[in-house]
């Protein structure tokens, strides 16, 4: 029989009929005598290795025993003498047992047996064997770590195997002890446990990339074995328990064993952490990057933080860089690819920022995150020098991370490291120099160039809580440079990421470090730069972006003004909101926006004016009953007044030059509003300051009875039609033709807008550069003028800036009847014109005779204009009654309402003056004008409405002597009459009915006394009972026709048609 011999269906080669597993492990014991230089060797490993139970049988034991080969007499049962084979092959265990625990783990599984079966011949097996290896243990390893690298596949095989049984359960001793290895040339050259293992952990992960699939699978039992030593020779328990089995032992010398298990520990850790952060998570292969994140956070998890120490700093900057480094490069891919679809929005969040959320989930999720946190949890049990360590690597990882993880983990570490470590971001100095400044940029400058949502918002909350403990000076450097960078973000440059990053860094830093408010700085940053910039940012057309300006508004003004309120220095503030307190700031954002080439920004200020404006801040303030006995004003209502009454005027300037420039813009409505709004505050109490001057606190005295106060709002008692400021008779110059690019300056600040446009579009860190905000940072604060600086630069020029109302309504008008830009581009611009128009001379309009005078030029001056609107006629030249261009139904209307505003009391009469009455006072005239646009052949029913209130209008402020003719009586009721008929728009009928209303309440016998329109007041000209029983006489002819369009005018199904009819019938009772 062939014993031991493969069948010949197995047979892949060998001699004499020899089978490919008996021929390998011949020559494996053919190899290994050859290499002791001792070929009989060979027959006695023959002879140890024989394990089929035929050797063994009677006949064969005596005919081939080790007696009969050797010559010797057989000592032992069974008849070989197998120790003394053992005891002499011992000299040359030392090689021997490396070739052998290399045949031990061999591929073929024949070969396996027949040479674990000499090994145990030979070295006994069990703990006899482990104690023959640890004997040889250094050369054992060190000639398996080479073997592991041959050529041959075979060879690697089993070198991996024998490798991974022989370092299980070994201490660092074992391996040959010594310092750690922290160069890499110390690894190709020494003997010492460091640079064993770190060999162990070359071998491993080349075996795992391995070209041979028998090779990897032996190569990934290695790395688990080199894994488990490593994570045993770190942790300083494990060696501690092993030493103190000995209960006997003193604490002395448990002491000196556990400092010794440490100082083991540590360097082994700083041996393994160092390649493992290095090389071991930069492996092409995923088996083996895998292999080594799984150690380190063995590691990890039972170093302790003084063994961690010399490495964490590294560490730490390493794990953060790697987040994106483990990550599928096809996640990327796919998020890019996302970005560009719009099907894959979702409840306002796109594709890509729901893919990033994944994306970071996973990160935050993975072993890398998990290591990284263990890591940042041990910061605080380190020293302090360590800690300040770690600052310079998380700024790296900011700037040069390739990955959003990265960035985020960096962002996260952060802001752990500043509730756990606060002290570790205390440099001295606040510039670049300052790792803790530097890593403060670097926050804002990957937030404003991060595209995804969640990553930004991470770098936004460090950004805050890192702000807090930075030094005070750079975060308000950094302030100023956000502000700079939303301000410029805007319009045709319009980068909606740039001004969201600049928003949530400035409120991240109001939430969370709000004490940097209380600290302006020389220049009073905060006050006179961010907190403006952030009410202005309330008004952003993004409202997320809109959304966190109202924060930072919200949050450091009360942290300001607590801070304000602390000071002396701020005791000259009024008013309770923080509004008022800070109105000179605000009035000075709002009007460099307004002056900018930015059309948004433009509109934002209007926006922020009108608020303003509605919580009457720009407006008079209120004036107290108590007054002092010496004095008509205390002196706080002076400064007060002054302080609104310089503010409102800075505004009004700013938007009047504006308005005025012939290019019609996209919200430039918005501008006219809110310069109206502005004036009409303060045009009702314009004539007191000329009486009152002190009120504003400007003395006459020292001036002379002919300056008025310079910063007047607006004056109505300059009838110039040619000026628009007092003395500058702009009308009648060249100044008219203005538009947004004539201005040099304007020109040269364009061109520095683009210039540095393209200084930010960089993509480098040398896009940020702070200089100019540190520059800013370091001028003095411009003090305010007191009275006696402001008369002194107010006598040196002697004509201020003072609008006049006649110079603004004009103004509105030529813009309203500009033909610079087509019909349809301009129409809602000189819509909202003449709504200001109206608006202006409702505000003018009073009861004493300087007012009705004022209202009575103003008509003269604009009725002209609005008429040839409303009747395509031309009522401007000389030459009356030539055809003009049909203007639009809405331009109509608006032209009907500036009409019925500018009426004054006592239209249609000739004034006290004498002289002839103008056509446009025509009350026949003007009604026949009204009844063409309450007829049925006007197609727009806002022109009916529109018309209709102004036959209303006229009705209530017409003289008596004009109002008492039947003729004039029939035409006005013709107006009703038309109206009454449109059966659609309930407005029209409403309409219809205020001119009845208007002529029943001429009588003076309505019961509550009621004024019909808000604009309507109590006539001086009618208020004498002869003039009342006139107008009664010449109404009653009209009573029943009335009465009867009042009582079918309660049956409509519009409630406040009823209630206007409820109100005739009512007041007509009385009469006769």
């Amino acid at each position: 029989e062939d014993y031991g011999m493969e069948a010949a269906s197995t047979e892949v080669g060998g001699t004499s009929g020899l089978g490919e597993a008996a021929l390998g492990a011949y020559r494996e014991m053919a190899s290994a005598a050859m290499s002791l230089g001792r070929p009989d060797i060979l027959y006695s490993l023959m002879i140890l290795s024989v394990a089929h139970p035929v050797w063994f049988t009677s006949g064969v034991r005596d005919r081939y025993s080790a007696n009969s080969l050797l010559g010797k007499r057989a000592t032992m049962k069974g008849g070989t003498n197998a120790a003394e084979l053992r005891e002499a092959l011992r000299p040359h265990l030392a090689s021997l047992i490396p070739r052998l625990l290399r045949a031990c783990n061999d591929p073929n599984k024949q070969t396996r047996e027949q040479m674990n079966v000499l090994w145990v011949a030979l070295c006994g097996g069990g703990a006899e064997s482990r104690e023959a290896i640890t004997e040889h243990l250094l050369t054992t390893i060190d000639t398996l770590v080479d073997d592991a690298t041959n050529k041959l596949w075979r060879a690697r095989v089993g070198a991996c195997g024998a490798l991974a049984e022989v370092i299980v359960g070994r201490s660092w001793e074992d391996l040959g002890g010594g310092g750690a290895v922290l160069d890499d040339d110390d690894v190709m050259s020494g003997k010492k446990g460091a640079v064993r293992l770190l060999r162990l952990w070359r071998i491993a992960t080349r075996s795992l990339d391995d070209v041979r699939l028998t090779v990897r699978e032996s190569g990934e039992t290695l790395a688990r074995s080199v894994r488990s030593l490593t994570i045993r020779l770190c942790d300083p328990l494990s060696g501690e328990t092993k030493e103190t089995e000995n209960a006997f032992e003193s604490n002395t010398e448990k002491e000196a064993i556990r400092k010794k298990s440490e100082g083991e520990a540590a360097v082994a850790a700083s041996t393994a952490l160092r390649w493992l952060v290095t090389y071991g998570l930069n492996q092409a292969c995923a088996e083996g990057a895998g292999m080594c994140v799984s150690c380190l956070l063995g590691i990890v998890d039972v170093a302790r933080p003084s063994t961690l120490q010399p490495v964490l700093v590294d560490l730490i900057g390493s794990l953060a860089m790697a987040m994106s480094g483990l990550e599928p490069a096809a996640l990327n891919y796919l998020q890019v690819r996302v970005a560009g679809d719009s099907a894959s929005e979702r409840n306002g969040v796109g594709g890509y920022d729901r893919l990033e959320r994944m994306r970071l989930q996973m990160a935050q999720s993975g072993p890398i995150a998990g290591a990284l946190t263990k890591c940042i949890d041990m910061m605080p049990h380190i020293s302090l020098d360590a800690q300040k360590a770690v600052v310079p690597q998380l700024d790296t990882a900011l700037r040069c991370g390739a990955g959003f993880a990265t960035r985020a983990s960096a962002a996260d570490a952060v802001t752990s490291l500043c509730s756990a470590c606060p002290l570790a971001f205390k440099f001295p100095g606040s510039s670049t120099n300052n790792p803790t400044v530097r890593l403060l940029r670097a926050l804002y400058f990957a937030s404003e160039r991060e595209r995804g949502t969640a990553a930004r918002d991470k770098m936004a909350h460090a950004l805050g809580s890192l702000a807090a403990l930075a030094p005070g000076q750079s975060v308000r450097s950094l302030s100023l440079r956000a502000c700079e960078r939303y301000s410029g973000a805007m319009g045709s440059n319009d980068d909606p990421a740039a001004r969201r990053a600049a928003a949530a860094a400035i409120r991240s830093i109001a939430v969370r470090a709000s004490d940097q408010f209380s600290d302006g700085g020389p220049g009073n940053v905060w006050l006179r730069k961010i907190l403006p910039i952030a009410f202005l940012g309330q008004k952003d057309e993004d409202t997320k972006i809109a959304s966190l300006w109202k924060e930072v508004w919200e949050e450091g003004g009360t942290a300001a003004n607590l801070a304000r309120g602390n000071d002396s220095s701020h005791l000259d503030d009024f008013g309770v909101t923080l509004h008022e307190k800070l109105l000179p700031s605000l009035v000075r954002a709002c009007a460099d926006a307004l002056n900018d080439v930015s059309w948004s920004r433009r509109i934002a200020a209007c926006s922020a004016i009108m608020d303003l404006t509605e919580m009457n801040v720009l407006a008079p303030p209120p004036r107290s009953t108590k007054l002092k006995s010496d004095s008509l004003f205390s002196q706080n209502e002076i400064l007060r007044a002054r302080s609104r009454a310089q503010a409102s005027s800075s505004i009004i300037i700013a938007s009047v030059k504006v308005i005025v420039k012939s290019r019609i813009w996209a919200g430039k409505s918005d501008v006219v509003k809110a310069a109206v709004g502005v004036v009409a505050k303060w045009v009702a109490v314009s004539r007191e300051f000329k009486d009152n001057s002190g009120y504003l606190g400007w003395d006459v005295s020292n001036e002379g009875s002919n300056h008025c106060c310079p910063w007047t709002p607006v004056s109505k008692q300059n009838n110039e039609w040619n000026d628009l400021f007092i003395g500058d008779n702009w009308f009648s110059s060249d100044m008219m033709d203005v538009s947004d690019t004539d201005n040099p300056n304007e020109e040269k600040r364009i061109q520095e807008d683009l210039s540095n446009i393209e200084l930010t579009s960089e993509k480098d860190d040398a896009a940020l550069n702070f200089e100019e905000a540190d520059k800013m940072l370091s001028e003095e604060p411009r003090k305010s003028e007191d009275e006696s600086g402001l008369a002194k630069k107010v006598s040196e020029n002697s004509s201020p800036e003072i609008l006049t109302l006649s110079g603004l309504c004009r103004a509105l008008l030529v813009q309203a009847t500009s033909t610079s830009s087509t019909d349809d581009e301009a129409l809602p611009y000189k819509a909202a014109a003449l709504q200001g128009l109206s608006d202006l001379l409702n505000a003018a309009a009073g009861s004493s005779e300087d007012d009705v005078d004022d209202l009575r030029y103003l008509y003269t001056m604009i009725s002209p204009t609005l008429l040839s609107m409303i009747s395509n006629v031309d009522f401007t030249s000389s030459t009356n009654g030539q055809s003009l261009k049909k203007q639009p139904p809405l331009l109509i209307a608006r032209s009907f309402n500036c009409l019925a505003s500018a009426m004054f009391d006592g239209i249609g009469v000739q004034s006290e003056e004498g002289g002839t009455l103008e056509e446009t006072e025509n009350i026949p005239k003007l009604l026949s004008i009204l009844n063409q646009g309450c007829g049925g052949k006007q197609p727009a029913w806002t022109v009916r409405e529109a018309s209709a209130m102004a036959a209303a209008a006229l009705a209530s402020k017409a003289g008596s002597s004009a109002l008492q003719k039947h003729s004039t009586v029939s035409l006005f009721l013709n107006c009703s009459i038309q109206t009454l008929q449109d059966r659609k728009f309930w407005r029209v009928r409403h309409a219809g009915l205020q001119i009845l209303l208007s002529l029943v309440r001429r009588t003076g016998n309505s019961k509550d006394g009621r004024s019909a329109l808000p604009y309507a007041t109590n006539s001086q000209r009618s208020n004498t009972e002869s003039d009342r029983q006139l107008m009664l006489e010449a109404l009653l002819p009209h009573k029943e026709q009335i009465v009867k369009l009042t009582r079918a005018a309660l049956r409509d199904a519009e409630s406040k048609v009823t209630a206007v009819a409820t109100d005739i019938l009512s007041a007509i009772s009385l009469w006769p």
